[in-house]
């Protein structure tokens, strides 16, 4: 492989006004852009020609400016060029226009921003389609000025020529994830809602009137599927009633109260689950219900006036009569609408999973996943690390059982890297909140967008750490040339 070092001067027009069409080719101050080029290849690798370029950017560009550099293949002989995605080096504020503007439009292209008085390395490599003139192209770098959108050809520089059937050595990427630890003890909750109706003013449960059977049958249901699993131990059933916002705060505490004890002694009664403590509680009037109901309908007459009413410094009765006098249709219409709704009866079934062995989990996967725990699921997960559509499809469905776990969110990153996707793993790891494998993978997303200086800060850092997916990426960047 051929290396090739040298400096180019792109002779940069920068425009001291944003107003371009002030200026002229004929008044603009005429100034060198230096960056020294490392290393130019051409490769054709069974069919697919790949372009490489090493170089420094050396010197700052101004605000609101970028330097384009466009790749081309070209053949003067025969009159063929073939465009690759350009590289564009800009300025602070045109990084952020690329970044909010240009990025999904133009998915191939390398922007990156050039930080004022530090150098940046850029690794450029793309590939596209071998066709047969291109063995006697040679690659030049076309050079372009930008600034208010206007760009300006400023000529172009030879780099190096077609070398056929070429080898080049492959950057390996060593991305990295964390085994979540075992859980001492798997507690599972299988949570609903059952909206029991009753008499006005009464706290029976009278079984067949009005919506009830279907109320009650959820309920029976939600803890037959935890009882009849031969894998759980049932804890606790907490039951916690509420209240709708109109009447006396005490009296609706005490009437929600009363309606849960009702429960509770019902399921005590029906026999369907022995030995188990049933608690029973009120939670009082639900006025985050109603919150959410005015802010997520906006056809409630008077909402402005209920929602500002209800943000007052007052307690609930007084708001409740303010609510009634000031914006009674509004009230009227939530009373009809919306507090059926808040009357409701949350359920939580607590329970106990017993741990499980590697054969077992894979049946349980297919069942009923929820019963295992994150390190359960990561083992199965490594018995098919050499099958690669099955280990994705057991470690995606990991993140969407734990979707809040630093470790799923981590391995997410993981597999987003492995496809070379920097975005889609960026979104992962902001859900972690450190440690040398994010460092790893940050560093990497730095190399996957072109930083090649931030990608080995971060990288070493990691390595430092003994992380040993991170001292072979760090080998990686040493072979680098």
């Amino acid at each position: 492989m051929r290396k090739y070092t040298l400096f180019i001067l792109l002779l940069y027009m920068w425009q001291a006004s944003v107003n371009a069409q002030q200026y002229s080719s004929a008044t603009s101050d005429g100034v060198s852009y230096l960056m020294k080029v490392k290393d130019a290849t051409i490769e054709n690798l069974n069919g697919v020609v790949a372009v490489r370029i090493l170089f420094d950017a050396l010197q700052d560009i101004p605000s609101r400016q970028s330097v384009v550099l466009i790749p081309e293949l070209v053949d003067t002989a025969r009159g063929k060029r073939a465009e690759l995605p350009a590289i564009y080096l800009n300025s602070r504020n045109q990084q952020i226009y690329y970044e909010r503007n240009l990025r999904t439009k133009q998915p191939d292209v390398l922007s990156l921003r050039k930080k004022n008085n530090k150098p940046l390395t850029v690794d450029y490599l793309r590939t596209i389609p071998y066709e047969g003139w291109m063995e006697n192209s040679v690659l030049r770098l076309r050079k372009e000025s930008c600034s208010c959108n206007i760009h300006n050809d400023r000529g172009e520089d030879f780099l190096c020529r077609f070398k056929e059937e070429k080898v080049i050595r492959e950057f390996r990427l060593y991305p990295a994830y964390k085994v979540p630890k075992a859980e001492e003890v798997k507690i599972r909750n299988e949570k609903g809602s059952a909206y029991l109706c009753f008499v006005v003013d009464k706290t029976d449960i009278r079984p067949d009137y009005m919506s009830n059977p279907t109320e009650l049958a959820k309920i029976r249901t939600s803890i037959n599927l935890v009882k009849n699993d031969p894998n759980v131990e049932i804890k606790e059933l907490t039951i916690s009633g509420y209240a709708s916002p109109e009447g006396n705060l005490a009296h609706n505490i005490e009437l929600s109260q009363g309606r849960t004890e009702s429960l509770k002694a019902r399921i005590e009664r029906s026999g369907i689950i022995k030995g188990v403590s049933i608690k029973a509680q009120s939670l009082g009037e639900n006025w985050e219900g109603f919150r959410e109901y005015l802010n997520t309908h906006s056809d409630v007459p008077q909402r402005s006036q209920l929602l500002a009413i209800m943000n007052e410094s007052i307690d609930v009765d007084a708001k409740e009569k303010k609510m009634k006098s000031e914006a009674a249709e509004g009230f009227r219409y939530c009373l009809r609408n919306c507090f059926p709704g808040l009357r409701r009866t949350d359920y939580n079934i607590s329970y106990v999973v017993r741990p499980f062995t590697l054969e077992e989990s894979e049946e349980i996967f297919k069942t009923r996943p929820t019963n295992l725990s994150l390190n359960e699921i990561y083992r199965l997960a490594d018995k098919y690390k050499n099958d690669e559509d099955k280990y994705y499809e057991i470690m995606t469905r990991a993140y969407a059982l734990f979707p809040d776990d630093e470790a799923a969110n981590l391995t997410m990153a993981y597999l987003a890297l492995k496809r070379k996707d920097a975005d889609d793993a960026e979104k992962y790891l902001r859900m972690v909140n450190g440690g040398p494998e994010k460092t790893l993978n940050e560093g990497i997303i730095a190399y996957l967008r072109g930083d090649v200086e931030r990608a080995k800060l971060l990288v070493k850092k990691a390595a430092d750490t003994g992380l040993r997916d991170a001292q072979l990426q760090w080998n990686e960047f040493k072979e680098m040339k």
